[in-house]
């Protein structure tokens, strides 16, 4: 009987010396001696008994996080919030409650400062370019996010901020795969449409599936993305390349003409649709023409002014459109000089298609004017400018010579000539 009491006397002497060195340890990092901390705990856990302590892994993973906050200390391990976190791990494995009960009584901060750890660790590495090491923390950040939200300790399912940044650092460091997967996460999600930037999401998976021939998906995230960014410029442009692609003239011209309908104030996207319809419209050789060359006349007209409703001094939509009925009246004019015959019926339609050149100058003679206005007042223009004023100031002065205006011709003629000196 004795003896028995000696035992228990022993055993309750053990457990009081080690709750004792326990408390040591938690003064040590109160007193923020965390090296002395590190030691005392490392040293408690080569009790086999101490190591069944769910109290000890908690404490345990309080120093080893402190550690890896402290610019003073940090040196003492390699990565302090991975052991920290497999502490935390450790502790819930044996006593999840009480483990909780220790969280609960700090406000969980031993648990979210890891978390909050390796995102500030991230950030920091993506914002000086370093996209490999900020996806590689951003990861740790996510899984410790992860195991928060899986305990019931809060957080979402689904860490948008996160995510987000790490398929940016992903696309950054070219890891395309990691960058899907995340991507993936937040399109499936539909998240967008509060954030421009979010835009990425879509832009991305759209391209990379293009790049992949993987088309399902690629429309896919097209429409997804267009349904949460509808004037976004570049999702359609991805769909443009493989419709170009695919060579489907017809399908192009139906694309544009939906998202120009979708968003009538998309300036670029008429004008685009103008200049190609433009260029695969005015050939010189009438063989080459489109068989619906009249009606495409037409629609370039109406393009080119819808979109100079929007911005009335676009210089390229008031050239082009210029162009545009410069170029009819060339043809047109061409087909006059090719009457040689005297009758009175030739000579009649002779007139009458001189007279739709005049008709065509008159129109093309305001847009041409415009640009001309811009340019002249500038002292230097750039290259392309040049080329663009020397174009208004040529076809200025053969339309004014077709409306047998002299003065204004000449006075064309002379600012194309000392055009290469601006």
């Amino acid at each position: 009987m004795k003896k028995v009491i000696l035992t228990t006397l022993i055993a309750g002497f053990a457990l009081s010396l080690s709750a004792q060195n326990l408390n040591k340890v938690k003064d040590m990092l109160k007193n923020n001696e965390l090296d002395k901390a590190k030691d005392g705990i490392e040293q408690l856990l080569t009790n086999p008994k101490q190591q069944k302590n769910a109290e000890v892994w908690f404490t345990k993973a309080k120093i080893y996080g402190a550690i890896a906050a402290s610019d003073q200390f940090k040196t003492l391990v390699p990565d302090g919030r991975a052991d920290a976190f497999e502490s935390i791990k450790k502790a819930v494995e044996i006593d999840k409650n009480q483990t909780t009960t220790y969280l609960t009584l700090e406000n969980y901060k031993p648990v979210y400062d890891l978390y909050g750890g390796y995102f500030d660790q991230a950030a920091a590495q993506y914002n000086a370019e370093k996209y490999e090491d900020a996806l590689a923390n951003f990861k740790k950040s996510g899984a410790i996010g992860d195991f928060i939200f899986a305990q019931g300790w809060g957080l979402s399912k689904l860490d948008t901020t996160l995510l987000y940044y790490s398929a940016l650092a992903a696309m950054n460091a070219k890891k395309d795969e990691d960058a899907v997967v995340a991507f993936q996460k937040l399109a499936d999600a539909k998240i967008g449409g509060t954030k421009p930037e979010h835009v990425t999401i879509y832009r991305y998976l759209a391209k990379y599936y293009l790049d992949k021939k993987d088309i399902p998906n690629m429309q896919k995230y097209i429409k997804m993305g267009t349904e949460l960014y509808p004037k976004d410029d570049y999702l359609p442009l991805v769909e443009f390349d493989y419709l170009r692609n695919q060579g489907d003239k017809k399908a192009i011209y139906a694309k544009y003409e939906e998202l120009i309908k979708s968003n009538p104030e998309n300036f670029e996207m008429i004008v685009d649709y103008a200049n190609e319809l433009f260029n695969e419209t005015h050939v010189s050789d009438i063989k080459d023409r489109p068989a619906d060359y009249n009606e495409r006349v037409t629609k370039i007209e109406g393009l080119y002014k819808q979109a100079l409703a929007l911005k009335p001094d676009a210089l390229e939509a008031n050239l082009n459109l210029a162009k545009h009925y410069f170029n009819q009246a060339l043809f047109i004019e061409e087909d006059a000089n090719k009457i040689k015959s005297t009758k009175p019926e030739d000579v009649k339609k002779k007139d009458e298609l001189k007279a739709q050149v005049v008709a065509l100058c008159d129109k093309a003679i305001p847009p041409f004017e415009v640009v001309f206005n811009t340019l002249d007042q500038k002292d230097k223009l750039k290259l392309s400018e040049k080329s663009e004023y020397k174009s208004a100031c040529n076809n200025l002065s053969y339309c004014y010579d077709r409306k047998k205006d002299k003065a204004k011709s000449d006075f064309y003629q002379k600012k194309y000539d000392e055009a290469d000196n601006k």
